[in-house]
C-alpha cells in the first residue's frame, strides 16, 4: 500500500517542496524529517527518518512534545529529568526509598452515576482531582461535582453521586 505525503504535526520533511513530487511513496521508502522547537522524535533527536510501511507511516507520531521535569518532591524522574511524550504530558516517577508516600490510580475508584473528569490515570500523594456527577445526580451536599485527594493509604473518600 503506498503512503501519501506525510503531514507531520510539529515538524516536517526536509526538502519538502522537492520531495512532494515523489508521492505517493512505495513501502520501504524512507525520508528524513525534523521536529519543531520543544518537540523531538521518538528516539529523542530533533531529526530522524520516517518510513513507509505496509501499514502506513512509521513512526505514526513522528514528533513528541518535550516535557522537562527537573524537580519532583520526595522522588526522582526515571529519565534523569527529561521525558519526551505525546500529549498530554505525563511523567514516570518513583518515590525515594526513604519516603513512605505512594500513588493513587484512577481505576481504584468507581463512582456510580459519576466520573473523574481529568485525563490523568495516576495521582501522586496529596494531589487532588475533580469528579462530576452525571446529569440528574448530585454529590451528598447537592453539588454537581466534588473533589478527592490522593492520601498515603489511597483516596480521601469514596465519591458519591445520588
Amino acid at each position: 500500500k503506498p503512503c501519501d505525503f506525510p503531514e507531520i504535526q510539529h515538524g516536517g520533511l526536509y526538502y519538502k517542496s522537492l520531495r512532494r513530487l515523489y508521492f505517493p511513496a512505495a513501502a520501504g521508502q524512507s525520508y528524513s524529517y525534523y521536529c519543531d522547537q520543544n518537540f523531538v522524535t521518538p528516539s529523542g533527536s530533533y531529526w530522524d527518518y520516517i518510513h513507509c510501511t505496509q501499514d502506513g507511516w512509521s513512526p505514526t507520531v513522528p514528533c513528541l512534545r518535550q516535557c522537562i521535569f527537573n524537580y519532583l518532591e520526595n522522588g526522582y524522574n526515571k529519565k534523569y529529568g527529561r521525558t519526551y511524550l505525546q500529549l498530554p504530558c505525563a511523567v514516570a516517577h518513583a518515590c525515594n526509598p526513604s519516603y513512605p508516600g505512594g500513588t493513587c490510580s484512577k481505576s481504584d475508584v468507581e463512582i456510580e452515576n459519576g466520573f473523574i473528569s481529568e485525563s490523568s490515570s495516576i495521582y501522586i500523594l496529596n494531589e487532588e482531582t475533580q469528579y462530576n456527577c452525571k446529569p440528574g445526580y448530585a454529590t451528598a451536599d447537592g453539588n454537581s461535582s466534588g473533589s478527592i485527594t490522593c492520601l498515603q493509604n489511597g483516596w480521601s473518600t469514596q465519591p458519591i453521586c445520588i
